[in-house]
């Protein structure tokens, strides 16, 4: 007789996380929009309080539900152990849904004291609900010596233990932001500067290296590349503060800030993607586009360390506009879309390119670029055509929220527990991952 407990069930969890980013990113935006056009005395006395709080209903909220997503339904596959605990899941859907939701309602109080307190309690429940991911990230951080380290290495098994301490740090610098005036501004450089670039790279090269298996990277090189950028990206998290401090010139500075960018880029290999689709071999567009605007984050950062261009005090820096919404934006939504596709069992050869979400993406991000261009050209801030590149991104928000709605409720297509491709990973595929047989 054979005994077994199928977790079968972890493998399509992602649809839980993404209609929860789907919803969130339109609460997200309809907070930005309203501090953009509602600004008054309390915005502008607390800029600097309200941007971080509304940056981590980005960056910790529903961006971060993406990530987990593809954790939560990816990892026990091709690690083969049991899918993480259901309990888990919707602990973590709770916290992030309620976090948000108590930043949202502190920022449109228009009250500093009911700001702060509300702020602090969504921030927390935010941060919470990464510091619960512990668990199951250890479990990954064991199995790494399975056949995945082969296609993407540490950039599978070592990024979730980041996030733990990611929740901790962003915890502890909202509370100490009197205290220490850079807490803030370190917090946020934490997660857009280091811990998002690691993710989108990884995303990235799960797609090309693994799901595809055009091998982008050799095996035997993903372990030093992960080394290097992780190095890369430390290097200009801190080169910043130094330059300020006079111990690091201007020239330094700017180069440090761009090389990181642009060594991923190159060791992501585009000549060979771009044979590869010369050859017209199947790939998602949005992860496609992702990678050819990483030179652009690099660029656009060393231009802002010589101080070529300006944004307004409210908006964020033009490289990290790209790194968010042209690279890791794309990446994701790519990610998680082809992943979908892969549960319908939907050939690869036969995909369709959802055009309008991809259209709206790109031109947003072109318009960015556009601005940057514009601002170094005049020699001040730019306000015109950021505008109009937030409209285009609010488009895709939309064309995002339609798209998913309409494949989660009205799709006719048949969905699959185990997706198609990673079955391969699976000691005992009919029975899912983490299957154990034991003879009584």
């Amino acid at each position: 007789m054979t005994r077994w407990r199928s977790r079968h069930w972890a493998s399509g969890s992602y649809i839980d996380l993404v209609l929860t980013a789907v919803f969130m990113q339109i609460l997200f935006f309809t907070t930005a929009i309203w501090v953009g056009t509602k600004g008054n005395t309390f915005y502008e006395q607390n800029l600097e309080e309200v941007l971080f709080a509304l940056r981590m209903q980005l960056g910790l909220g529903w961006m971060m539900c993406l990530i987990a997503g593809i954790g939560f339904s990816v990892l026990p596959l091709i690690y083969d152990v049991q899918g993480f605990d259901k309990s888990l899941m919707r602990t973590f859907i709770a916290l992030n849904i309620c976090g948000q939701a108590i930043i949202t309602a502190g920022i449109i109080s228009n009250d500093i004291d009911l700001f702060e307190s509300l702020a602090t309690i969504g921030i927390t429940l935010l941060c919470t609900s990464l510091v619960s991911l512990w668990s199951p990230a250890m479990t990954i951080f064991r199995q790494k010596t399975t056949l995945d380290s082969n296609s993407l290495g540490p950039f599978s098994y070592a990024l979730g233990a980041f996030l733990p301490i990611l929740g901790v740090v962003t915890s502890l610098a909202w509370v100490l932001r009197d205290k220490y005036s850079s807490s803030l501004s370190l917090s946020e450089d934490l997660i857009f500067e280091l811990v998002m670039p690691l993710f989108a790279a990884s995303v990235i090269i799960s797609h090309f290296n693994r799901r595809l298996e055009w091998e982008i990277i050799k095996p035997n090189k993903i372990g030093k590349i992960f080394a290097i950028y992780l190095v890369l990206l430390f290097l200009a998290l801190i080169s910043d503060p130094l330059h300020e401090g006079g111990d690091l010139s201007e020239r330094v500075n700017a180069i440090i800030q761009c090389l990181p960018y642009i060594f991923i880029f190159l060791m992501l290999n585009p000549r060979q993607i771009v044979g590869k689709i010369r050859e017209r071999m199947p790939h998602n567009k949005l992860i496609l586009a992702s990678v050819f605007w990483l030179p652009f984050v690099g660029i656009s950062a060393s231009m802002e360390a010589f101080g070529y261009v300006e944004t307004t005090p409210a908006m964020m820096s033009y490289h990290r506009w790209i790194l968010i919404f042209g690279v890791a934006f794309q990446c994701l939504w790519g990610f998680v879309s082809y992943l979908h596709d892969d549960h319908k069992k939907i050939s690869i050869h036969v995909r369709k390119t959802q055009w309008l979400i991809f259209s709206s993406m790109n031109i947003a991000t072109s318009i960015t670029v556009f601005a940057m261009y514009t601002s170094w050209e005049s020699g001040s801030a730019i306000e015109k055509y950021p505008r109009i590149g937030i409209a285009f991104f609010a488009l895709s928000y939309i064309l995002i929220l339609i798209y998913w709605v309409k494949e989660t409720f009205f799709s006719l297509d048949d969905w699959h527990k185990v997706p198609m491709f990673y079955e391969k990973y699976l000691a005992h595929p009919e029975q899912g991952s983490g299957f154990v047989p034991n003879e009584d």
